[in-house]
């Protein structure tokens, strides 16, 4: 499990980006990061993989805390960068690095991703695969390395639609019942059918963290003629689309673009 405990972060002096937030994931489930530009996903990813430390608070691993960087924290973790530069470094090398550092590391899994893909395994030079090869082949890593955590940041930029369909695959493939993924995007739509669990950054240093059983349980999504009694409501074709409050023996699916707009504007509090 990682835990996030009473976390505080800001650059400089400023307010603080994240303030005093608490959250926990655990083995076996895929929770997606959402939030507006600036509100703060890349920081905590990067404050999670133990690039950057807490102001207050801590995150651990297993108990680890992983701002202290200890190889036995480091290899729980791998963290997918939005931004990357391969350099000029062949396929072959990249792989023995990481086979090297992750105990746990699957030539197999490594060999079903990159034939999946399309990706030549004996590319020579990393630098001459497209932006989206670029981010399957890491993708495969990350898959491959058998770091129980996952830590991805928009990792389907890029990527075209049946990419987008592969990725989606792949991860629930290969992640297990023993690891964890957190994958940022601003695409809600591309992991709506495949998160167990919601995390939304509001912007304003807050963190609204639900399951998607809690979201079912507590609201109801669908379209009205009118929005009268809706907790949240957004135009439509012939009506609105609304959220409200999930009545007995109600059910239906996560519209999960508009409950991302609702909690941040406040509305499902």
């Amino acid at each position: 499990m990682i835990a996030i405990e009473n976390l505080t972060f800001g650059y400089g002096k400023d307010t603080p980006l994240l303030s005093n937030i608490s959250a926990e994931l655990h083995e076996g489930r895929i929770y997606g990061l959402l939030g507006v530009n600036g509100s703060g996903k890349t920081t905590l990813l990067k404050l999670m993989s133990g690039m950057l430390f807490p102001g207050q608070g801590r995150i651990t691993a297993d108990g680890l805390d992983t701002a202290a960087r200890d190889t036995a924290t480091l290899e729980k973790i791998f963290y997918m960068q939005a931004e990357f530069k391969f350099g000029r470094q062949s396929m072959e090398k990249f792989i023995a690095l990481h086979r090297a550092f992750y105990p746990g590391f699957s030539d197999e899994i490594l060999g079903d991703c990159l034939e999946e893909s399309g990706i030549n395994p004996k590319t020579g030079d990393l630098g001459i695969l497209s932006t989206g090869e670029k981010r399957k082949f890491l993708f495969s890593i990350a898959l491959a390395c058998g770091a129980e955590y996952l830590l991805m940041d928009e990792p389907m930029n890029g990527m075209d639609i049946p990419s987008r369909s592969l990725f989606r695959k792949l991860l629930l493939k290969h992640l297990g019942d023993d690891r964890t993924a957190l994958i940022s995007t601003h695409i809600p739509a591309d992991l709506e059918n495949i998160l167990s669990d919601i995390l939304i950054l509001d912007g304003k240093g807050g963190m609204l963290a639900k399951s998607s059983e809690e979201i079912s349980d507590s609201w109801s999504f669908g379209y009205a003629g009118s929005d009268e009694g809706a907790l949240y409501s957004e135009p439509c074709a012939g009506g609105y689309r609304t959220i409200r409050k999930r009545r007995e023996n109600e059910a239906g699916a996560i519209d999960l673009e508009m409950f991302f707009n609702a909690a941040i504007k406040g509305k499902l509090l």
